[in-house]
């Protein structure tokens, strides 16, 4: 599985660690070659913001809204805690299944039908060169 590597990686900003904007930057980088922007360190707030962003239905030439996902297509979550913003992302593995990483844990894969995720996915983006 391509994701083996990315699996247990801490959540943070530190050496070796990763928030769930920038496993996906990093999962593009390794396994596709395409260079995403990194934002740099940015908070969690901005963090939210770039996953609203990606939220939004017109995203310019990159990124398109699809209805059945596939592997590197990016899940746009909500909070755990409810609501409807946008605020975290993760990467698909294959149709069934996520790559993302929280605060309360390290990067773990799991199936999209998993009762901590299912409820939150909002959409599903393809990057498109």
């Amino acid at each position: 599985m391509w994701a083996a590597p990315y699996v247990g990686l801490p959540f943070g900003a530190g050496p070796g660690a990763v928030t769930c904007w920038s496993l996906v930057v990093q999962v593009y980088a390794d396994r596709l070659g395409i260079a995403l922007p990194a934002y740099g360190d940015i908070s969690a707030h901005d963090l939210a913001r770039v996953a609203r962003t990606m939220g939004r239905e017109h995203l310019g030439d990159h990124w398109q809204a699809v209805a059945d996902p596939r592997a590197f297509d990016v899940a746009l979550m909500r909070s755990g805690r409810g609501g409807s913003r946008i605020v975290h992302v993760g990467v698909m593995v294959d149709a069934d299944r996520l790559l993302h990483v929280e605060e309360a844990t390290a990067s773990v894969v799991v199936p999209i039908s998993n009762y901590t995720v299912r409820a939150r996915i909002a959409g599903f983006r393809r990057y498109r060169t």
